[in-house]
Parts: structure tokens; sequence; C-alpha cells
């Protein structure tokens, strides 16, 4: 891709989106393993295979335009890779929190920008958002509910409570932090996804949804 080409904004996107979803399944099939029962461990694997069915998407759609989904996502790697380590989950509890409001994230970021509601076909508004964004964003997902009921039972205390409130805050800061260097190195990708949208105001739009998921945990 050369800067020339009207199609890179697209494909820098792409891969962008491509790649968060591949960490995205990496982490909930690890995290699959910190479940205490196999309910938890399905809910977990089923999150996981609709993430990587979400690469599978991308991998068609850019083949289509002959484009390799590896090369695409290759650039965004260094900044997703530091943000899955430090942003790990250590046990259930911060694994469930990860999940309610880490997978809606993404979804989030491109409502906020109405990038996927003006994208060109090159530019595929499910593809950005995601498989059940609809649902997602609006919190009716099957497992919306099944981590608000393990939330409850884990957070048994106000010392546990607390304690994955301030995890669900720091996703949420580590979040906007790896977006902001995407969007910094990545000026096409962010051009692709911003349109004329400032980035203060989809971070503060960030921040808003994000306390209103935090706070349907009970946290």
């Amino acid at each position: 891709m050369t800067d020339q080409d009207p199609a890179a904004p697209a494909v820098d996107l792409l891969g962008a989106v491509a790649y968060g979803a591949l960490t995205a399944f990496t982490r909930l099939a690890a995290d699959a393993a910190l479940a205490p029962d196999i309910a938890g461990r399905a809910e977990m694997a089923a999150l996981a295979a609709v993430e990587m069915a979400h690469v599978e998407r991308i991998r068609a759609h850019l083949d289509t335009r002959g484009v390799d989904l590896v090369t695409s996502m290759a650039p965004f790697a260094p900044v997703l890779d530091s943000f899955a380590a430090r942003t790990a989950s250590r046990e259930w509890g911060e694994a469930l929190v990860g999940a309610y409001v880490g997978r809606t994230l993404a979804v989030d970021l491109v409502a906020a920008t109405g990038a996927a509601d003006g994208a060109a076909d090159d530019l595929g508004g499910e593809l950005l958002r995601g498989p059940d964004a609809g649902r997602e964003a609006s919190g009716e997902s099957g497992f919306d509910a099944f981590a608000e009921r393990a939330v409850r039972d884990v957070a048994v205390d106000e010392q546990t409570r607390g304690r994955l409130a301030m995890w669900g805050r720091r996703l949420l800061g580590e979040t906007l932090a790896a977006a902001a260097e995407v969007l910094d190195a990545h000026p096409q990708a962010a051009s692709a996804l911003l349109g004329g949208t400032s980035r203060a105001a989809v971070f503060k739009a960030l921040k808003s949804r994000h306390s209103k998921r935090l706070a349907a945990l009970g946290l």
C-alpha cells in the first residue's frame, strides 16, 4: 500500500480491527481456563469463537481485494500485544469484568465515531463493529446476563467489589492509551475511523458508556 492508494485507510483500519479481534480471542481462550466451572468455561469459549469468526470474515473481505490478512495486521501487533500483556486477567473476577466491558469497547468506539454508519463499501460497518454489535452495545447478549450474575457471586464483599471496580477503570485507561497510540502511529487508520469526529469527543463517549457498563455489574 502507498499513501496514494485510496483503499489504504480501509485496509489499515480493518487490519487493526482484525488484530484486535485476534487478541481478544487469545485472551478469552486463556480466561476460559480461569473459570471455576463448566458453565463459565463454555461462556468464555463461546465469546472466543465469536472473535475468531470476526477475524475470518475480515480475512474473506480482504482476500477479495487481494490483501493479505497477516500483512494488514502486522503493523498493529506491537501496541496490541503490549496492551494484552498489561491487561491479562489474573483470576476469574477480572476475567468476567474484562470480558463484559472489554468486548464492547470496540463496538462503542465505532459507534462514537459514526464510522460504521457512513462506511464505504470497502469499509463495511459490520466488519468494523463485529458480530452481534447491536445486542452487545445495548446489553442484550446472553453473556451479559451470565456475567452480571457471576460477578455478583464473586463480589460478595466490599473489598472485592472495590478491587474489581478499579480493574474495570484500569481496563478503560489502558484501552484509551492503546487506542491513542494506534491513532498517532497510523494516521490513515485514524482518518478512516474518526472522519470529522474529534478524538476527545470519542473518548468522552467511551468513558460514559464504560461507566454505565460497570454500574450494570454493580461496580
